[in-house]
């Protein structure tokens, strides 16, 4: 996880993620509190109905052909199906090989 400051919203957590919809998969950079979990993230009892989520890529399913890439998507929490962290090596596609795999 890499540190970031801002002085509006107080120091966050970058967290890279994969976000999954009934009809999008997305993977982006989620941005939480100090040393929250990202299920605390995601069941905190806030206003917003919606997450933010920032260098996003955004594909359909089930082909996960690439639809979008944003800096900036707001998807709101009710349409989130699955959501876990992106961790090193993580495949984006299906039969994609990680990086510590290629030959």
């Amino acid at each position: 996880m890499e540190v970031t400051s801002k002085a509006m919203h107080g120091r966050r957590d970058r967290l890279e993620v994969v976000i999954f919809t009934q009809t999008h998969k997305m993977i982006g950079t989620v941005h939480t509190m100090p040393t929250s979990r990202l299920v605390d993230f995601m069941n905190a009892k806030t206003a917003e109905p919606f997450v933010v989520v920032t260098g996003v890529n955004v594909y359909s399913l089930p082909d996960e052909k690439l639809l979008q890439s944003a800096d900036f998507l707001a998807i709101n929490k009710k349409e989130i199906v699955m959501i876990f962290p992106k961790t090193p090596g993580t495949p984006i596609k299906p039969g994609e090989q990680s990086e510590g795999t290629k030959a």
